[in-house]
Order: structure tokens, then C-alpha cells, then sequence
């Protein structure tokens, strides 16, 4: 499973620039981000969008989800009913 946010110092990281360029294209508008509590959350499209709007190639290898199919569940069995003995009656009083 890929990674499909990340903070200021991971995006900087993968653009390989300081987190406060990151924090600046935030404030300026040129890349979106969430704020969450006291730091900011960068979706895995916006960066990728936001580095080849500044001249950069692919940021990530385009990876195709395989998605396994689960396996069949295996048939219950049902237990033998075992045979009832009497019910015991109740009459009315």
C-alpha cells in the first residue's frame, strides 16, 4: 500500500528542498494542503500536481493496485441433529 499524505518535512524531503519552501507554496497558494492540529498535510495528487507545475517530471512511479481476490470461504458443514426426547406439557392452573 502506498503512502497517500504527508508532512512538511516528508514532501520536503521528497522534493528534496527546505520545509519552509513547502510552508511558503502553502501560504501563497500554489499548493494545497490540510491543516491538521499545528501542522500541514499534503495529499499525495496535490504534490505530484504541484512539482510538475514547477517543471519537475514524475515524483512517483506509477504503480497499478492489484487487488487480490479474497478467498472462498469453506462450506460449513452441519452437525447431526440429535434425536429430542419427551417435551414436558404444562396444563394451565
Amino acid at each position: 500500500m502506498t503512502k497517500q499524505t504527508y508532512t512538511l518535512g516528508e514532501a520536503a524531503e521528497l522534493l528534496s528542498c527546505h520545509k519552509e519552501t513547502i510552508r511558503r507554496a502553502i501560504k501563497d497558494g500554489t499548493l494545497r494542503a490540510a491543516k491538521l492540529g499545528r501542522g500541514y498535510r499534503v495529499s499525495r495528487a496535490d504534490l505530484e500536481a504541484f512539482w510538475s507545475s514547477m517543471g519537475g517530471g514524475a515524483l512517483f512511479e506509477k504503480t497499478e493496485q492489484v487487488i487480490e481476490p479474497e478467498p472462498e470461504p469453506e462450506p460449513v458443514q452441519e452437525k447431526p441433529k440429535k434425536p429430542k426426547g419427551p417435551e414436558q406439557l404444562t396444563l394451565p392452573t
